[in-house]
């Protein structure tokens, strides 16, 4: 009789700790999503020297879309601007493209409710392409060079704000693009960046 009431209690005792253990296992913490970000609007102010030799702001137009996952980001950049100098009689006008993209790595991840913010650092390979057209008394010249190389560093803060899998994201970034005939090189710029991001 002794051994039927130890052998009870045995599976008795194995059973809740079984219970247990599946309860404690349900209490994982959720899966991180990812997210695809798309930013629609991004003003830029970049420094650059002139014809004058002055350093002067120019504001190129900039799109962009990206990935995240945890604390790694990546960014692919398209950036377009254009800027004249002359008058009627002669004038020159040089378009500016290029195309960066970037990884990032975020150093501080914080997220509380439907709010979340980080720090991070990046660094961006790509290529950049300029044409030059020359107006003469009323003749006018295109001259396009090939594409060429570039590379930058960034650092940026950026915050968010989620409805279940959709949400709007801004933050700011302090850029340095390098290339061989930049000048200065590097050249100094400034993002913000304003857009729309999707849980994965």
């Amino acid at each position: 009789m002794r051994v039927l009431i130890f052998l009870a209690l045995l599976i008795s005792s194995s059973v809740s700790w079984a219970q247990e253990s599946r309860a404690r296992m349900s209490r994982v913490a959720p899966e991180v999503p990812s997210y695809l970000t798309l930013n629609l609007i991004n003003p830029e102010m970049r420094y650059e020297r002139a014809n004058s030799q002055e350093i002067e702001d120019v504001k190129p137009m900039n799109f962009s879309f990206g990935y995240q996952r945890k604390r790694l980001s990546f960014l692919a950049e398209y950036t377009r601007y254009s800027e004249d100098s002359g008058n009627a009689t002669s004038n020159i006008e040089r378009t500016h493209q290029e195309l960066l993209v970037w990884g990032r790595y975020h150093l501080i991840n914080k997220v509380k409710n439907e709010f979340s913010g980080a720090v991070y650092g990046g660094v961006g390979l790509g290529g950049y392409q300029e044409e030059v057209k020359t107006t003469l008394m009323g003749d006018s010249r295109t001259d396009k060079e090939n594409i060429k190389m570039m590379s930058g560093l960034s650092v940026g803060t950026e915050g968010a704000y989620q409805l279940q899998n959709f949400g709007f994201v801004a933050g700011i970034e302090g850029r340095a693009l390098i290339a061989s005939d930049f000048d200065p090189n590097p050249v100094w710029s400034v993002v913000i960046r304003l857009g729309v991001r999707f849980a994965l």
